[in-house]
């Protein structure tokens, strides 16, 4: 079995794979306000051209629409203390490029290691406060393990910012989401 996972790679030395997944999201987000809050599960989905340049390198390119959101607190306080609590929340949808280099090891085609940059802009917000336009910017690390000959399950980690213009100044929230990506492979 080792010689055909061997052929395997060999085989996909110099060709393109497309690989269509769909995505659901669990976020961290911190703001630059200090608010705090709890997150929830969301959806995405995207679409990456993998190029394998050899046996142990390949780079990926691709498409990601994505649906993140975030409800929490914040406290407005004076020099004596909180004066005042209220809720705020962030709901948007973002438009990410990720550009990944895919490590698979030599030995089987099952598990490969992805890391890269994936710069984006938010299309969509649903709050009053937000205004859509600003950008994002995340650094991805995932391990993709292959359920079958078609199918990568991989768990990817997104660290990074997503800056937004407020109707009074200026908000930066600090992203940390993972992702579990399942990916049809087509080569």
């Amino acid at each position: 079995q080792a010689s055909a996972q061997t052929t395997e790679q060999d085989d996909a030395v110099g060709h393109f794979a497309y690989c269509p997944y769909l995505a659901v999201f669990y976020s961290l987000y911190s703001a630059s306000d200090e608010s705090t809050g709890g997150n929830k599960l969301q959806v995405g989905f995207g679409f990456e051209t993998e190029y394998r340049i050899n046996k142990t390198v390949g780079v990926s390119a691709g498409i990601e629409l994505a649906n993140f959101g975030v409800k929490g607190n914040s406290t407005l306080s004076d020099r004596y203390g909180p004066i005042h609590t209220f809720e705020n929340e962030y709901k948007m949808k973002t438009l990410s490029l990720p550009l990944l280099f895919n490590l698979p090891p030599l030995a089987s085609n099952r598990l490969s290691l992805r890391m890269g940059l994936q710069p984006g802009r938010v299309i969509q917000t649903s709050s009053d406060k937000l205004s859509s336009g600003g950008m994002c910017f995340a650094i991805p690390l995932g391990v993709a393990v292959g359920v079958s000959e078609r199918v990568q399950l991989e768990l990817r980690a997104h660290l990074g910012t997503t800056n937004f213009e407020e109707r009074q100044g200026y908000s930066e929230l600090n992203q940390r989401t993972l992702a579990l990506n399942l990916t049809y492979v087509i080569r």
